[in-house]
């Protein structure tokens, strides 16, 4: 069985050692890391964006190459602790050469970089005109430093160790990714950076929670920003019975439905609703379509669904020969159905023989018109 969380105790006369007050700290430390690790995902909480200044050397001739800044913000990492960057910070060209991270390396790779929060003791103050000191830190800072690693290893972020259940915050254990940079070996300098890579990209802060009440009768999730007009959001009310509203956010806060559902169910939609497919309904498509073309399938039927083995396609063609061009406009000519039929791409094959009507038996094959019905079986859920 594990130990039980602990805190400290006062009574008045106690004598109280460093200890005692070291226990009331990391009690604190400790409590909030467990709210921060367990009521909410770790990730990025605010800022921490890589940003680029364009430079280049002197030359001849002048080699282009970017200097990198992380901006200032703070994360929450997966131990629970706060890792805090007060300042825009350059990122150190001397620290990813050391990093000893190039090597197999082609010039186009990306380099994670991560970001890892961690305890560090403060000076040792000094007192009096003698310098005299207590021979220990009275402060502990809560430091940061910046992470170069091999191209591949942002994928692993999600394999770090959890910490128990009654730990505290880690230090120094947790990379937080905050982005990725490119390296100019020739020159050692940075020539690139990005936020994804290999479909890899930043994570930001969230919450657990399996209720969300909100108190004043509406509960809205929107994206960031919301001074800013034009942001997606969607609106959990009690307005009307009950509604469900989705829409875009002004500057102001205010949300313009353009889709909404009801505490009975009826939806109503201020555009037109596309792409909904029933399994086990049918789908219909037609139109004119010429030599070689494939042909669509029904609005919302995707390829995976008229796999083989699962929805089944009907394919209706009629070929038109009024309105054709014929070979040429000085002779009378007469047309006939040489081919009308598509293959396994739905690809349609229309020829149209053209005869010319002077006895000669002269005549010649061109690529001709065809209207056709396309009827989608879309195969029902679990068939």
């Amino acid at each position: 069985m594990s130990d039980l969380i602990e805190r400290p105790s006062f009574y008045e006369g106690q004598i109280l050692g460093a200890a005692d007050l070291q226990a009331a700290v990391d009690h604190a430390a400790g409590q909030m890391a467990r709210h921060e690790r367990y009521l909410h995902l770790w990730g990025i909480a605010s800022g921490l964006a890589l940003a680029k200044q364009d430079r280049s050397t002197a030359g001849p001739p002048p080699v282009p190459y970017v200097e990198v800044t992380i901006k200032a913000g703070v994360a929450i990492d997966g131990t629970g602790r706060e890792v805090v960057v007060a300042d825009d910070t350059p990122l150190s060209e001397a620290d990813f050469d050391q990093a000893n991270v190039i090597g197999g390396t082609s010039a186009t790779d990306w380099f994670p970089v991560f970001l890892v929060g961690g305890d560090q003791a403060g000076l040792v103050p000094s007192f009096g005109s003698l310098g005299c000191s207590t021979g220990a830190a009275t402060r502990t800072q809560e430091a940061f430093r910046i992470q170069f690693e091999r191209p591949g290893k942002a994928s692993e972020i999600d394999n770090q160790t959890a910490k128990a259940a009654s730990d505290g915050p880690g230090s120094n254990q947790w990379r937080v990714l905050v982005g990725f940079v490119q390296w100019d070996r020739t020159i050692s300098k940075f020539k690139d950076i990005a936020t994804k890579d290999q479909g890899i990209g930043l994570r930001y802060a969230g919450v657990r929670a399996d209720e969300v009440a909100a108190r004043g009768g509406a509960l809205v999730l929107r994206t960031a920003g919301r001074t800013e007009a034009g942001k997606s959001a969607v609106i959990m009310d009690d307005a009307n019975g009950g509604e469900l509203r989705f829409g875009l956010q002004n500057a102001a806060g205010v949300v313009t439905p353009v889709f909404t559902v009801n505490a009975k169910g009826d939806v109503k939609a201020e555009g037109k609703i596309q792409g909904a497919v029933t399994p086990g309904s049918v789908q219909v498509q037609s139109g004119t379509a010429t030599d070689g073309i494939i042909l669509p399938l029904p609005p919302g039927v995707t390829e995976e669904m008229v796999a083989p083995g699962k929805g089944t396609v009907h394919v209706h063609l009629t070929p038109r020969l009024g309105g054709s061009l014929t070979p040429t406009t000085s002779d009378v000519w007469g047309s006939f159905p040489l081919e009308c039929f598509v293959d396994a791409d739905r690809r349609l094959h229309c020829l149209v023989r053209w005869l010319k009507l002077d006895g000669s038996n002269t005549h010649t094959d061109m690529p001709g018109l065809c209207d056709y019905l396309l009827i989608v079986a879309v195969a029902a859920e679990g068939a």
